[in-house]
């Protein structure tokens, strides 16, 4: 999907519009969205989760990771 076509499309449809009603309901739907967007993610995650994200922080910042190359080795010689 061209996302940037999309919203071309919709600007388009939306720039048609006279019925005071709908521009209403859309703008409404439009600050909903951006309420949502604005929600503090980290807020709505388990302790459990947000310990995990940490660690997995840390770990990255000393280095104790392995490579996407190093995991599919290894992968494969599970199989």
């Amino acid at each position: 999907m061209n996302v940037q076509a999309e919203i071309d499309w919709i600007v388009s449809e939306v720039s048609k519009v006279k019925d005071p009603e709908f521009i209403k309901a859309l703008k409404s739907m439009l600050k909903y969205r951006a309420k949502q967007v604005q929600k503090d993610w980290w807020s709505e995650i388990s302790d459990e989760e947000k310990a995990e994200i940490k660690q997995g922080i840390q770990d990255i910042e000393t280095g104790n990771f392995v490579s996407h190359s190093e995991a599919m080795t290894n992968a494969r010689k599970w199989l």
